[in-house]
């Protein structure tokens, strides 16, 4: 569907890798039910999903810092304000799920808008290098789900057709993060 359809070849590689990973599991399960118990059988699988994972997060940063347009903002107001000012003349509408509050209070392309989105882009940037690790420790992996949980929705909003999988399948492997 990914490659057919939404034409995300990006999305097609991270859920053959993320599927190579699983094929490499031991037995888990029939259907929904998991028949044994927790075991060290698929903690080579469970390894590779976390760096899979750890290497989406980390390469999307380093091409945002890379970025002069994405860092100062620029990226995100200009995307935004062109979305403000051609929604209605898009054929399919409803294709987005960014609220109305954002376009209006945010999509002017001033100098205010910029700054904002500076300080998003910045908050992006430090939230795909910090996540990782987050997720790898016990004690601040709830808040870092949230936050991926959040992190993903807003993505999502962004581009839904393009990204619903691909925040879907990421957000799956937090489970591999468990006791890694």
């Amino acid at each position: 569907m990914e490659l057919l359809y939404l034409k995300s070849p990006n999305a097609v590689r991270y859920t053959l890798l993320t599927g190579t990973c699983l094929l490499l599991a031991g037995d888990l399960g029939h259907g929904l039910h998991v028949e044994h118990g927790a075991s060290t059988a698929n903690t080579w699988a469970q390894c590779l999903l976390v760096l899979v994972t750890t290497d989406i997060y980390w390469n999307s940063a380093w091409q945002k810092l890379r970025s002069p347009q994405f860092r100062s903002g620029l990226y995100l107001a200009q995307w935004v304000h062109t979305y403000s000012q051609g929604t209605d003349k898009l054929p399919y509408r409803r294709q987005f799920a960014v609220p109305g509050l954002v376009p209006r209070h945010a999509g002017n392309l001033t100098d205010r808008d910029v700054r904002l989105w500076r300080l998003v882009a910045a908050t992006v940037i430090a939230a795909e290098i910090a996540l990782p690790p987050a997720l790898l420790t016990p004690q601040t992996m709830p808040y870092a789900v949230a936050v991926g949980i959040g992190m993903h929705a807003a993505f999502t909003c962004l581009k839904p057709r393009q990204l619903i999988t691909f925040s879907g399948l990421t957000l799956g492997t937090y489970v591999a993060f468990v006791g890694a």
